[in-house]
């Protein structure tokens, strides 16, 4: 039988008759010959190519998670590495986002805010990479700031931005974080390989904070929507457990940016870029728990998310990238870059860049800021003048890093309403030249507009006037001012104001189609129709289709149903599932009595928005059942109106009709007992009044 190779006595024998660091490496080989003990532990095996999951909880701050408002977060990076220092490099969802799928500094991307930027085609993404190495790619968003037309979803074979609202033409433009969830997990029901990556993102802690009850009634209103995120962010990894995806999964678990709550005086984010906007959790679960439970204090960045999920997968990362590997020692000397252009773009404000290093912040501005953040956590005491040498060293190494943006590209009237809906700011400033003051010195002005927004919302127009007219005086840059503004005027019955303001508006942004759109609605309901055809057309080269559905408008007042059918067609043709100029088609059709026409139209286009999965629109079944009527389509007609009632209860008219139809097929008694309940459902003089018509006909 052969003796061991690693015997300690012939090994010993060895070591008096040659040198101790040869007898050294004589021990060290021949150990390494030896079978492995079978109870002696090994280090796990990584996948060299695991299930791949990314989670985005969008603007959590980083102070936030860890406690008592995040318990399946907690647990999940007991299974992983915190990188407690991260960072962002943009406090705006789109840029952070696309930072976090390019690996590349926003700069570098070409997508610096939310609005009037889209990602081109030349850089690599994530999903691009992983798809191209055998990976199926799933995605699914809770905001409209992410839809695909951003360029955002290249890389992926499915990605669901379908959002939720209360009507198709709603403006609502997020999805609760609950639907995200179950969205992704349809997807991922059809996905047969286990070499997937899927990218969950929820909305919850955005603004505005609407948790359900459950978690409002136990916490502030953000800390309950970040709650309500931790309790969907542990659904989601039950849900790989019950795959058996989690075990071997890579799952790198961030957010986008943090929430100001008025720590500096912003009280949600986008213009500052303090540590409470940009200082962002980071986990990452390796297959099998590796490294499971490490907390890494050195500095980290959300361009280091795309090189860390392909080195976890064995893939190499492409050559023009800004982030590292973080599952290799990070450089000491590291400083991460942030930026924020919005108040540039949007207020005509100084914009602001940072470097953030192992001990400092460095904020640049008109008036220039340096915290010790290890010692001020809070970045609450300016050492700007007590660490010179730190700030001019900090202040030429950001230099080289700072690139002004393009300008952003126009953005339609639609757009502007949906990211006015989650909160954001949505045209750009009036001008170029001109002073650019330090943004510490207006931020209150976005709470004052944001004070108005809620008093025009809560329709308290008499307050919310005052407070416009001084924000449009004093801070008259901000075209959302000036449209707010016209709206209150509007919606408290004083048309000529809203008009007046309008027009100054338009001097100050000539052609911006969120002004001159507006205005040449207004003009047109008050019979000035060349000049609202004037300002319509205007907007034509940012906006095509509002503009063509506005004029489509004039044309109809007008009584020119020829030429508003031709506009309407122009928009359709740009935008052919539009819920707006659907229903100025079938006010058209209508109105021209071209019953087959609507009839046929609002069937395929029912159908559409049935497979879409989007909410009814209001008026749609009723139209329809009008059309079938005419064509002597009774019963066709009769199912319509139903479905009409059904679907909006508190809609008159169809009620009316429905019973019209039941009568006319000499269903009489039907036709009392839904009269009935029409009154029942919308006890109204209105609905009372519709029952005493249609009652007088039928009995006539």
């Amino acid at each position: 039988m052969n003796e061991p190779a690693c015997h300690p006595e012939r090994v010993a024998g060895w070591a008096r008759r040659i040198s101790f660091q040869l007898a050294i490496l004589l021990i060290l080989a021949a150990c390494n010959r030896e079978t492995v003990v079978p109870d002696k532990p090994q280090p796990p095996k990584r996948a060299t190519q695991p299930p791949i999951f990314l989670i985005s909880v969008d603007t959590l701050r980083a102070d936030r998670v860890g406690g008592e408002l995040t318990p399946n977060i907690n647990a999940f990076a007991r299974d992983a590495i915190t990188f407690e220092q991260a960072y962002s490099h943009v406090p705006q969802t789109l840029p952070s986002h696309t930072t976090i799928l390019t690996g590349l500094l926003p700069q570098n991307s070409g997508v610096r805010d939310n609005i009037g930027y889209a990602l081109s085609t030349d850089p690599d993404t994530l999903p691009a990479i992983l798809k191209e190495n055998g990976y199926t790619t799933g995605a699914a968003v809770s905001t409209y700031v992410l839809r695909r037309a951003t360029g955002i979803d290249r890389g992926f074979d499915q990605y669901d931005d379908e959002l939720e609202y209360a009507s198709s033409i709603d403006v609502n433009a997020e999805r609760g974080g609950q639907r995200t969830l179950a969205a992704l997990e349809r997807w991922l029901d059809g996905v047969q390989s286990r070499k997937v990556f899927g990218f969950l993102h929820l909305y919850e802690p955005h603004a505005p904070y609407d948790a359900p009850a459950e978690y409002a009634s136990k916490h502030a209103p953000y800390d309950a929507e970040v709650a309500y995120a931790d309790a969907i962010v542990g659904r989601f990894l039950e849900s790989l457990r019950r795959r058996n995806l989690y075990d071997d999964a890579l799952i790198v678990f961030l957010s986008d940016h943090g929430e100001g709550l008025g720590d500096h005086g912003e009280d949600e984010h986008g213009v500052f870029v303090y540590r409470e906007a940009i200082h962002v959790p980071l986990i990452v679960k390796l297959p099998r728990r590796e490294r499971a439970g490490e907390r890494v204090s050195s500095l980290a960045a959300l361009t280091d998310v795309m090189p860390t999920i392909l080195a976890g997968a064995g893939l190499d990362a492409p050559a023009r990238i800004d982030g590292v590997n973080l599952l290799t020692a990070a450089p000491r000397d590291r400083r991460i870059y942030a930026e924020s252009y919005l108040p540039r773009l949007h207020m005509h404000w100084h914009e602001l860049t940072s470097l953030v290093d192992a001990r400092f912040q460095f904020i640049d501005a008109p008036k220039r800021e340096l915290y010790d953040w290890n010692a001020d956590a809070a970045e609450k005491s300016n050492v700007a003048d007590a660490e010179r040498r730190t700030l001019f060293a900090m202040a030429d190494a950001l230099k080289p890093l700072v690139r002004m943006p393009q300008p952003p590209a126009p953005i339609s009237a639609e757009d502007q309403q949906k990211l006015a809906a989650l909160g954001y700011i949505g045209s750009a400033s009036s001008g170029e030249g001109g002073d650019y003051p330090d943004a510490k010195d207006r931020i209150q002005y976005v709470r004052m507009f944001r004070d108005a927004e809620a008093l025009v919302k809560a329709s308290k127009y008499a307050k919310a006037i005052p407070l416009l007219v001084t924000l449009t005086k004093e801070n008259p840059a901000l075209v959302d001012e000036w449209s707010l503004l016209a709206t209150a005027y509007q919606r408290s019955g004083k048309q000529a104001d809203a008009i007046t303001t309008l027009r100054e508006a338009n001097k100050r942004f000539a052609g911006s189609a969120v002004v001159a759109l507006p205005l040449a609605d207004l003009l047109a309901q008050a019979g000035q129709f060349a000049d609202a055809r004037a300002h319509a057309e205007l907007a034509q080269k940012d906006d095509p289709v509002f503009a063509q559905e506005t004029l489509a408008k004039i044309a109809f007042l007008e009584g020119d149903l020829a030429t508003a059918r031709r506009h309407i067609d122009v928009a359709r043709s740009l935008a052919p599932r539009r819920a707006t100029t659907l229903v100025a088609l079938s006010q058209i059709l209508k109105a021209s009595s071209d019953w087959q026409a609507l009839a046929t139209t609002l069937d395929e286009s029912l159908r559409d928005l049935e497979s879409r999965h989007l909410p009814p629109i209001r008026g749609l079944h009723d139209d329809l059942g009008e059309a079938l009527l005419h064509l002597q389509r009774g019963p066709e007609a009769e199912q319509a109106f139903r479905k009409e009632t059904e679907l909006f209860p508190n809609n008159i008219h169809a009620w009316g009709n429905y019973a019209i139809v039941l009568a006319v097929q000499g269903r009489i008694d039907e036709a009392k007992r839904a009269l009935n309940e029409a009154v029942q459902r919308n006890p109204s003089a209105a609905a009372q009044r519709m029952r005493s018509e249609v009652l007088a006909t039928i009995d006539h």
